[in-house]
């Protein structure tokens, strides 16, 4: 006797998913494409860099008050710290798509592990280091506003204090969010290496 066809259907919705094995080859190509990735990634905040650090050197010279010298070089400081955090932390080593299945498992493992704590440290290595300069420049230009205007330009400070603050959130959980998509690859290989 065949069920009816609404029990079919509510069986086959409710069925588990069958998740296809990966294969040796696809571990290759992921490995490959996380590297690319990663190298990418750090090329783009290189690039960043060699652009906001002579921008921000012209503020030093520049902008009035010493606060805003002061935390203009803060925040040179803070990319330059960052840098060598990512180039420390965060750089794609070579992936292992030659050699025996358990090498080629380790290696990519091991790169998405160091993706992973990279990415749930960021706050440390990249976001803070910005937050001295960017606040002594803040809080210098509160205090370079005087007459007409003061209620105006301080309102555009506490948005700016705002937006920044605001982006800065954005970026912690963008990243958390992508460790934690690492996570579930290494969950994946975890999950293959065992059965």
């Amino acid at each position: 006797m065949t069920a009816p066809p609404d029990d079919l259907q509510t069986l086959w919705q409710t069925q588990e998913p069958e998740i296809p094995p990966m294969t040796l080859d696809d571990i290759r190509k992921k490995a490959a494409a996380l590297e690319r990735l990663v190298r990418r990634r750090n090329l783009v905040e290189h690039l960043a860099a060699a652009i906001t650090i002579p921008l921000f050197g012209a503020y030093v010279w520049f902008l009035p008050g010493w606060m805003l010298k002061a935390g203009s070089a803060l925040v040179i400081l803070g990319i330059a710290y960052m840098q060598w955090q990512m180039r420390r932390r965060a750089t794609a080593g070579r992936a292992v798509t030659e050699g025996a299945a358990g090498i080629v498992l380790d290696s990519y493992r091991h790169a998405l592990t160091r993706q992973r704590d990279a990415l749930t440290s960021v706050w440390r290595w990249y976001i803070l280091p910005y937050v001295p300069g960017l606040a002594l420049m803040l809080l210098g230009s509160w205090s370079e506003v005087q007459g007409d205007g003061l209620l105006l330009a301080r309102i555009i400070i506490g948005l700016a204090v705002a937006v920044i603050a605001l982006i800065l959130a954005v970026i912690w959980l963008a990243n958390l969010l992508a460790a934690a998509r690492l996570q579930q690859r290494i969950d994946e290989l975890d999950r293959l290496t065992a059965g």
